[in-house]
């Protein structure tokens, strides 16, 4: 069991609050990232944590819960703010692939910055094949990956899985050879593709290689072919492409960061990979069920 610093904080400030609009409110998120940050940590421990009502009480699991989480709370808060008072230098090389969202990234880059000025934290974007190839070449120190399920490695932190699907653009009839739409060399899942299609039974074509997933998508929309894509986050004009025939069965894949697992700078990589995580983790679960889901007060 994995239990991260930001979800204890939030179960803590919910219990504080006494329900979760307030405690969203405190902790300057959205009320449905913090229930799902709840939901996530009761599914962890394997127990209820919280009684939802007019006032969120907590249970008896989770009052025990808050007794070690104010310990683990106060420890990492101390960590962070002795590293901040020191003269910590460096630098720390973050790889990440195109798919994580960039605003996010952004963010936690500049909050970076802010508590370390004196640590120079450079950050290259690529596909996850290539990152995943600069960390084993010591290139970047921690990396941002979107990988099967099949290559996860012990150690490495996962996020959240997503299905792979052919995707094309709504309305349009597509016909073999299928063409197809790829992001080159360096994409992760390139021979799942390539074995999916070849075990379809159908001819296909590459019709298109770009490396970017903005490139990708605006080729799909325009109708040019087929691209395997997260169906729940690909562009509301796209549809999923169904054979008359057969089936092509993707791998789901996992978001995940993955570390060197050595240098001086240890530290400073648990401390910005806890960070990638939760904010990535709340982006991508708690706002995708805003508008999905009931407030719970």
């Amino acid at each position: 069991m994995k239990l991260d610093v930001e979800s204890l904080r939030t179960l803590r400030e919910v219990v504080d609050a006494g329900g979760f609009t307030e405690a969203a409110a405190r902790l300057g998120m959205t009320q449905s990232a913090v229930s799902w940050k709840i939901k996530r940590l009761e599914e962890r421990v394997g127990a209820e944590l919280v009684q939802r009502g007019a006032t969120v009480e907590p249970t008896a699991d989770g009052q025990e819960l808050l007794t070690y989480a104010s310990v683990i709370i106060e420890a990492h808060d101390a960590a962070v703010d002795r590293l901040t008072r020191s003269e910590v230098a460096g630098t720390v090389r973050l790889g990440s692939n195109e798919d994580l969202h960039a605003p996010e990234l952004a963010r936690i880059v500049a909050r970076f910055n802010r508590v370390f000025p004196n640590v120079h934290l450079k950050v290259r974007i690529g596909l996850s094949g290539h990152v995943r190839q600069w960390l084993a070449d010591d290139e970047v120190d921690l990396a941002l990956l979107q990988l099967p399920i099949d290559d996860i490695e012990p150690g490495d932190t996962e996020l959240w899985r997503e299905p792979i699907q052919l995707m094309k653009a709504e309305g349009v009839d597509l016909h073999e050879p299928l063409p197809l739409i790829s992001f080159g060399p360096g994409w992760a899942i390139d021979a799942h593709v390539e074995s999916a299609l070849n075990s379809w039974g159908g001819s296909w074509h590459e019709v298109l290689e770009c490396p970017s997933l903005a490139g990708v998508q605006a080729a799909v929309t325009a109708g040019l072919g087929v691209a395997a894509l997260n169906p729940f986050i690909s562009d509301p004009t796209m549809e999923p492409w169904v054979p008359d025939s057969g089936a092509v069965i993707l791998p789901e894949v996992s978001q995940l960061i993955r570390g060197a697992g050595s240098g001086d700078q240890s530290g400073l990589l648990g401390l910005l990979a806890d960070e990638l995580a939760s904010e990535l983790q709340q982006t991508a679960h708690g706002q995708r069920q805003e508008n999905s889901e009931p407030e719970e007060q």
